[in-house]
């Protein structure tokens, strides 16, 4: 704790180019502008001409105010710069019906529940022998086939191109997926029968990344050769080689629930213990005439092994950074971890822009910081006195876990919306595994490549990857061990990352002055807080488009949303949940033959009544064959996949205003439905096609 660092400015001389560069990206993300660049440009230009005529006054407060207006400028435009030129444009070029498209694989394809899934890049369009070359991304999904399964990077295909653009559900504060994709420069899908697409014969050049990618896979399909079990199996090809499309939900839940999520992805902490590994061997280079070779080779490798595991931003900021601290250490210069750690971001950004807004990325940085700048108060090895290696160590680990989940539990938060309680104990007694765990994983699969026995190594391998997976399971089921249904806003988790700038900021400079500022946080956070548990919910009528069920769900003033599905299940549905937990819902299900009522829901199915509009709920054909002499006023119909006749034989007995179709419909029935609200001159919704029906304010 008395070692603890007292970081200035003067000590992260690259934070100072990353806080306009991610200004300038966040600017231009969000709201584009060319006139806006053009502006920073000029100020850029005034700050050099004011720094220029005052450079004779080296230590003036004007020549340092224009020197930083110049370089704050520079770089936001830089950002903005960067941010533009990875902007993909939503144009399609022209096609016709015989137009064929050529396209690279970028990836190996992953198993989905129906098809293969794999990323692409069309290069060239052929009309009638007119070959025009193009450059775009998209996804594509292949039935599933022999030969969609044995696709790899590089590969070409051959498919008339029907691209259609990426949508997301359009669920209230649900994971926007196709911003998502966006950020990756994706931004349309198809889907390929088996038999409209075919492989050529012809190869393109493999770009580095696709070579990294031929190489992850032939590691992996070494590793498959050893003899573990599937589950390991899957584990030690995300741990190793960060291909985790194995990965079965069920683990990816469990380990998620006991805060050891960041163990499933190769990370900073994966490329720290093979960099350890990797110094332990190189151990006897000391010794040689050539100094540092030890570190230049180590250097060398932690590159090779970011390239093959496909430069996820966790791993490339471990190498930046072990970058920046090997090569200040050859030409004898100082350096920080922190400033090395500002430098990675920066380099990054610079690269890869959209990589500001990508969970992973935000996750590692905030944990990284976290540890480095946090942990020191934690550690009471100088308290303790003692001398003994093994307690050392755990006071260490419990230290840099314990601040890097406070770094980033808010954020976690914000993003999964539940809360991890056993991650300090999960930390503290499984993470020493991966150590020897990734040691011994390695040496097998040397040993399998060259020809040497492995079968013990094989065994214990896969003892020690079960070892890690039970005992995560463990932690997962203790009680208490994840806290659901949180919801971190975007104004609580600013206000908690000023809170613990400032709270780091006292102790590291031992001065009470921000107290002030961290109490005006805590009644500001503790303000909000009020103020969303007493307003009022907003009234809303929500279907989403899921194809295999219809889930209804409608919710009132009071915080109470009810909820009707075609699924016989009794549970609540994933489907609305970031909404259900925003609003602070208690979700019933109702099922036929209940009778609820509040203050502005009345609900005797299949009749609604909801803040004086009536719903009808159509699951079944009994009004097919019925015909009321007085027919009753509908303002909703949701016609679900439950019903197989026609609009004519419920107007026999409703009203109807709107038709709205559930996406779990049949296309060709849905189009028989929408055929006849056009010959009637009923409103109708497709959700299918337009996506999610939402219904916002009934008061």
């Amino acid at each position: 704790m008395y070692n603890a660092p007292r970081y200035t400015l003067d000590h992260i001389p690259f934070l100072r180019l990353l806080i306009p560069l991610m200004v300038g990206i966040a600017w231009q993300y969000t709201a584009p502008s060319d006139i806006i660049l053009y502006v920073w440009c000029a100020i850029a230009l005034v700050g050099a001409m004011a720094t220029i005529v005052l450079r004779k006054h080296l230590f003036s407060v004007w020549r340092k105010i224009s020197f930083a207006t110049f370089v704050n400028a520079v770089f936001i435009a830089i950002g903005m710069a960067v941010c533009i030129n990875n902007t993909v444009s939503k144009e399609l070029p022209t096609t016709t019906a015989n137009t064929l498209a050529i396209a690279c694989i970028e990836n190996t394809p992953t198993e989905q529940e129906y098809t293969y899934r794999t990323q692409a890049t069309i290069v060239a369009l052929n009309d009638s022998n007119n070959l025009r070359n193009v450059l775009i991304k998209v996804l594509l999904h292949l039935q599933k086939s022999y030969t969609a399964r044995t696709l790899q990077s590089g590969d070409i295909i051959l498919f008339r191109p029907q691209l259609q653009p990426i949508e997301s559900s359009r669920l209230p504060h649900s994971f926007d997926y196709s911003s998502f994709m966006a950020r990756k420069g994706i931004l349309y899908r198809q889907y390929l029968a088996d038999g409209t697409w075919q492989l050529s014969q012809q190869q393109a050049p493999l770009s580095i990344t696709q070579q990294a990618a031929r190489i992850q896979q032939r590691c992996i399909e070494s590793l498959k050769r050893c003899q573990l079990s599937q589950e390991n199996q899957s584990l030690l090809s995300a741990l190793l080689w960060g291909y985790k499309a194995d990965i079965p939900d069920s683990m990816r839940q469990y380990f998620s629930s006991a805060g050891l999520s960041h163990t499933l992805a190769v990370s900073g902490l994966h490329t720290g213990i093979i960099a350890f590994i990797l110094w332990i061997i190189l151990y006897p280079l000391r010794y040689t005439p050539i100094p540092h070779t030890r570190g230049i080779i180590t250097l060398i490798v932690l590159w090779a092994y970011a390239f093959i595991t496909g430069l996820s931003p966790s791993v490339v900021r471990a190498c930046i950074m072990a970058s920046f601290v090997g090569v200040a250490e050859i030409i004898n210069r100082p350096n920080t971890s922190l400033n090395a750690l500002c430098g990675s971001a920066v380099m990054i950004l610079l690269m890869a822009p959209m990589q500001l807004f990508d969970i992973g990325f935000q996750l590692s940085y905030t944990a990284v910081a976290g540890i480095i700048l946090l942990s020191p108060y934690f550690n009471i090895n100088n308290l303790l006195n003692t001398h003994n290696p093994i307690l050392r160590y755990i006071v260490d680990l419990i230290a840099a876990s314990l601040a890097a989940q406070i770094a980033t539990i808010p954020l976690a938060s914000y993003y999964f919306h539940y809360i991890p309680m056993w991650g300090l104990l999960s930390n503290l007694l499984l993470t020493p595994l991966l150590t020897p765990l990734v040691f011994m994983a390695l040496i097998m699969q040397l040993c399998e490549v060259v020809g040497l026995p492995h079968a013990w190594l094989d065994h214990a391998t896969d003892t020690t990857a079960s070892l890690l997976c039970n005992g995560a399971n463990t932690i997962a089921t203790l009680p208490g061990a994840v806290i659901e249904g949180v919801w971190v806003s975007l104004p609580m988790l600013i206000l908690y990352g000023i809170m613990i700038i400032a709270i780091w900021y006292s102790l590291s400079h031992r001065t009470l002055r921000p107290t002030t500022i961290i109490l005006l946080t805590l009644i500001t956070m503790q303000g909000y807080i009020l103020y969303e548990t007493l307003r009022p919910s907003t009234p809303t009528i929500l279907l989403p488009s899921e194809r295999k069920y219809s889930h209804l769900q409608l919710c009132d003033n009071k915080r109470n949303c009810l909820i009707i599905s075609t699924d016989t299940c009794m549970s609540i549905p994933e489907a609305g949940q970031e909404w259900r937990i925003r609003e602070h819902l208690t979700a019933q299900r109702v099922v036929a033959g209940d009778t609820l009522a509040t203050e502005h829901i009345y609900m005797a199915l299949p009749f609604i009544e909801y803040y004086g509009k009536r719903i009808l709920w159509v699951d079944n054909n009994i009004w097919r064959y019925s015909h009321a002499s007085t027919p009753i006023d509908i303002d909703y119909a949701i016609i679900t996949e439950k019903y197989s006749g026609h609009i004519s034989q419920l107007q026999k007995n409703f009203n109807i205003d709107n038709i709205i179709l559930s996406a779990g419909v049949y296309p060709e029935k849905a189009q028989e439905l929408i055929q006849e609200c056009l010959q009637s001159d009923i409103n109708y919704h497709d959700t299918r096609i337009q996506g999610v029906w939402c219904v916002i304010g009934y008061q």
